[in-house]
Order: structure tokens, then C-alpha cells, then sequence
């Protein structure tokens, strides 16, 4: 065994819980950022660091079946943030931070954590950066073609903090010649925002039924899974059923497959379609109630929805509505 085979382990397990912690201080940082465009990136870039996770765990899996940073149980879904060098110390906002009529104390507060996304994103493609060489090194082309899928991900994601950072720069100068008198009855009004707040993010954060489901995926027996007669099915049959399942069904999949057969290709196509879903509830709403949807969604919630419905059901009159949403120029 080489060298670079030696390292190629725990330098999978350094991305994993560069990815991991990644994960929770996007989640974090959820708290204190106002629903638009960067909120969007936000929770995307949250389910592919998750995703990535899994993938990561999937590969170590063949890599040592035997030991396993996490249990199956534990896995990808306990996202605890164990990378030290990834603390979360300034995401967690207060009311009067968030609602202060976007003064200069709320500007500044989202100058500070687009400086951090940007910042702990750069460690995390480095460490990728660093991971995918040695698996160069050591021939493991499954484990490179993983990791240079991640890198490019983190890649895009860089890019749009840079664009993030500047935007909220450009918003803390501004706000910096602004003052604010909160009277009572705006405090008012906003410990009612700030209620409101709470409640949306409940609802919106990716992955939260997930992430209960997982461990019962792995302890079920064949007749709960949610696609009938699963082990007499082909690969191929069951690929093919994937991208109908809700997010939660298709962890539970992802999860029994893992503790059974461990097939590739099917422990593969989950992680690809695992993420968060356009808005909540969408996996259970029929074609209409989403076109519904769709005639007042702003253009950056139709291109989750377009995002989305590619990778799953890629229904025809979804993808076009999604289309002509996303390419509406706001009034």
C-alpha cells in the first residue's frame, strides 16, 4: 500500500467534517439573514454540504466497511460540526438585530457572516483540493472523481459568496449615513416579524424530516420501505423509482441500502437527489397546486423549482412554468 493510500482516509475524513461543520454554520447564519437571494444560496449550499457528507460517508464505508467515522445510524444525518477549526461563534442573531429597519447594526452583522461564509468555504475547497490529489496519487479514480465533484461545488459556491461579501459591503456603507429611532410601536411590530421569522425558518430548513427518517430507514424491515417488493427489484428498477420518492422516503432508502446490499449505483443516485425542496411541503403537492404556485413565485424560487424538478420527476408543464417564472423581470 502507497503512501498517498495511507493519507487518502483521513484526508476523506478531514473534507467530511470540513463539510459537516460547513453544513451547521450555514444553518446557523439561516437566523440572521433576511428571506432573498442570499438566503436562497444559503439553504442550497447547506443540502449540498450535507449531501456531500453522505457521499463522503459512502465512500469511507467501502473504503474501511469496518470503521466508519460514524455509525450508519449516526452517519451523515448527526451533523454536529466536529471540525474545530470550523466554529460557530457569530451566526446566532437577536430581534433587534435582525429588525431594526435594516440599519446599519443589521448590515454590518450580515457584512460579518458573508466574511465568515466566505472564509470557512475557502478552508473547506482547500482541504478538498488537498483530498483530491492524493486520491490522484494514490489511482483511487472513485475516490477523485468524488472529490473533484465536491471541489467544483465549492468552486460555484466561492463565487457566489464573493458576490454576497461585495453586495453586503456595498449595503454596511450605505447604511452607515442611515439612522434609525425604533418607537414602541415599531418594537412592537417587529417582536411580531420576529415571530414570524422563526416560524419560517422552522418550516423552510432543508432536510429536518430527513434527517428524523434516516435512522429508521436503516432498522425497518422490506415491507415498510416505500418502494414495494425492494429486493427483487433490479438496480435499474430501482434508479428508475428514485426520483419519485419524497426527500424523507428517499433517505430512508439511502439508509437501508447502506446497511443491506450497499449498491453504488443505487447509494449513488439518493445522494444526488437529496437536497433541500423549493418550499415546504412540495414533494406532496399535485402538478396543479405547484403551477398555482409558480404564478407569484419570485424568480428565485422558481429556479429551485426548476433546479429541483430536474433532478426528480422533470415534469414537462412544471419545467416550463418554472422557466418562464424564473425569466420574469420583477415590476
Amino acid at each position: 500500500m502507497s503512501v498517498a493510500t495511507d493519507l487518502l482516509v483521513p484526508a476523506l475524513r478531514e473534507v467530511r467534517e470540513a463539510k459537516s461543520a460547513l453544513a451547521d454554520r450555514f444553518r446557523a447564519h439561516l437566523a440572521a439573514t433576511p428571506p432573498g437571494e442570499h438566503r436562497d444560496v444559503l439553504e442550497r449550499r447547506m443540502g449540498d454540504a450535507r449531501g456531500h457528507v453522505y457521499r463522503i460517508d459512502e465512500r469511507l464505508g467501502t473504503l474501511q466497511p469496518r470503521g466508519l467515522v460514524q455509525s450508519v445510524l449516526g452517519g451523515a444525518w448527526q451533523l454536529t460540526g466536529q471540525a474545530a477549526r470550523l466554529p460557530i461563534d457569530m451566526a446566532i442573531s437577536v430581534p433587534g438585530v435582525v429588525f431594526r429597519n435594516r440599519g446599519m447594526t443589521t448590515e454590518y452583522q450580515l457584512l460579518k457572516n458573508a466574511e465568515d461564509e466566505y472564509a470557512v468555504t475557502a478552508l473547506a475547497l482547500a482541504l478538498c483540493r488537498a483530498a483530491e490529489r492524493i486520491a490522484q496519487e494514490a489511482e483511487d479514480d472513485v475516490s477523485a472523481e468524488l472529490l473533484g465533484s465536491i471541489r467544483r461545488d465549492d468552486e460555484e459556491a466561492l463565487e457566489e459568496f464573493a458576490g454576497a461579501l461585495e453586495q453586503h459591503a456595498d449595503n454596511a456603507v450605505a447604511a452607515s449615513a442611515e439612522t434609525t429611532d425604533t418607537s414602541v410601536g415599531g418594537a412592537a411590530q417587529a417582536v411580531r416579524e420576529w415571530s414570524s421569522w422563526l416560524r419560517e425558518t422552522a418550516e423552510r430548513m432543508p432536510g429536518a424530516d430527513r434527517l428524523q427518517a434516516a435512522p429508521r430507514g436503516a432498522l425497518i424491515s422490506e415491507e415498510e420501505l416505500p418502494i414495494p417488493d425492494y429486493r427483487r427489484l433490479s438496480t435499474k428498477m430501482i434508479k428508475d423509482r428514485l426520483p419519485q420518492l419524497p426527500q424523507t422516503d428517499l433517505a430512508v432508502i439511502g439508509a437501508y441500502e447502506r446497511c443491506h446490499a450497499r449498491r453504488p449505483a443505487v447509494l449513488s443516485r439518493v445522494a444526488d437527489l437529496l437536497g433541500p425542496v423549493p418550499w415546504p411541503g412540495y414533494d406532496s403537492m399535485t402538478a396543479d397546486d405547484i403551477l398555482k404556485r409558480l404564478g407569484d413565485a419570485e424568480p428565485g424560487h422558481s429556479r429551485r423549482v426548476l433546479e429541483y424538478e430536474r433532478r426528480h420527476q422533470a415534469r414537462t408543464t412544471i419545467l416550463r412554468a418554472a422557466e418562464r417564472a424564473a425569466e420574469r423581470v420583477p415590476a
